[in-house]
């Protein structure tokens, strides 16, 4: 058999477990703070942004509507976001952080540090995935608007 067809020298898997690993490392710290890995996505979006279009949410979380509906609709329900139309165009929806979302970012914020002292990663070799992840992701988007 070629070894560029066995399973453990794709790319594509070792991301895909990287990913699996990495979220169900996430799910005990977040259930601290109540939120599903993808909830926890869409306040990171929010604290940074504190009002973004659905649409713009949609695309830096590289989600689908009727995937992001769903947890939006959520988090609404918690009280964390509100939703707001354009005052000019009814269709365009905004999404609006609320008081109680800046407030549990506080609860949130040593989430990352205690994800890396799960993984046994020193803040170098934390900086350095970051970097070559980014770098891998930059490269990915370029093409991707090709293949479709």
């Amino acid at each position: 058999m070629n070894d560029y067809l066995k399973l453990e020298n794709q790319l594509c898997f070792k991301v895909y477990s990287i990913s699996k690993s990495i979220v169900r490392i996430y799910g005990p710290l977040l259930k601290d703070i109540k939120l599903t890995y993808p909830q926890y996505l869409t306040m990171m979006v929010l604290w940074e942004n504190k009002k973004i279009s659905f649409k713009d949410l949609s695309y830096k979380l590289k989600m689908k509507t009727g995937t992001l509906t769903p947890i939006v609709t959520k988090l609404e329900g918690y009280g964390y976001i509100d939703k707001i139309k354009d005052e000019k165009d009814d269709r365009k929806i905004y999404i609006v952080i609320t008081k109680n979302g800046i407030e549990l970012e506080e609860k949130a914020k040593d989430i990352p540090g205690r994800l890396a002292c799960s993984i046994g990663l020193e803040l170098d070799e934390y900086s350095k995935y970051m970097k070559d992840f980014e770098d891998l992701l930059k490269r990915l988007d370029n093409i991707e608007k090709y293949v479709e």
